[in-house]
């Protein structure tokens, strides 16, 4: 029988959230970016006041995680105006590709392009170890999620989830997210935009 616990993050488990964000997710952009960057990024969302992260933990272990902000434009310029230098030295390699400049430019600002009728408040990660799936700790992440965004006067949040991820998208809608929206965070990938009332 799994023992969970489900709580806020502490920044000490920044690393274990990065290993898993890279395992798991490692294709994504943010995931292209190598483990030292992720978790600077996740231990930014578990110190700020607009960004949170979730944790799922078997013992002393971190088995998954969700991370929430209420503002993504807001969580950025903290991230950089708190972690500007750190953040180049990291990304130093990778500058001097065009693709990945686009790629930076185009995920900054995506809230900018987005419709404004839908909430500021996102579901920005969610990630679940294998050994750990199809047992309901993806549920009681997002959850979890839907409380503390509750706590911060958030009544409805939004999820932005790759068209080819089907599970996810099925995911989604079981914990009764409404398809509102079709978008391009990146050029020529598409995206679905699900709401979700808290």
């Amino acid at each position: 029988m799994l023992n969970i616990n489900i709580g806020k993050a502490t920044t000490n488990e920044g690393i274990q959230i990065a290993q898993l964000h890279k395992e798991y997710i490692g294709s994504g952009f943010l995931g292209s970016l190598g483990t030292p960057l992720l978790e600077l990024v996740y231990n930014s969302m578990i110190d700020s006041e607009i960004a949170f992260c979730i944790v799922a933990k078997d013992d002393e272990k971190v088995v998954g995680f969700v991370s929430g902000t209420t503002s993504m434009s807001g969580f950025y310029l903290q991230f950089l105006k708190d972690n500007f230098f750190k953040a180049c030295v990291l990304l130093l390699p990778k500058f001097i590709k065009p693709a990945f400049m686009k790629k930076i430019l185009e995920s900054f600002f995506y809230p900018i392009r987005i419709n404004s009728s839908h909430p500021k408040a996102e579901l920005l990660s969610i990630v679940v170890d294998q050994d750990y799936q199809g047992k309901g700790v993806s549920r009681d992440l997002f959850l979890e999620l839907a409380r503390e965004f509750g706590k911060k006067n958030v009544n409805k949040f939004k999820v932005i989830v790759g068209d080819n991820l089907v599970p996810a998208k099925k995911f989604y809608e079981k914990m009764g997210g409404i398809l509102s929206d079709e978008i391009e965070v990146h050029n020529g990938e598409k995206s679905k935009v699900y709401i979700h009332e808290c």
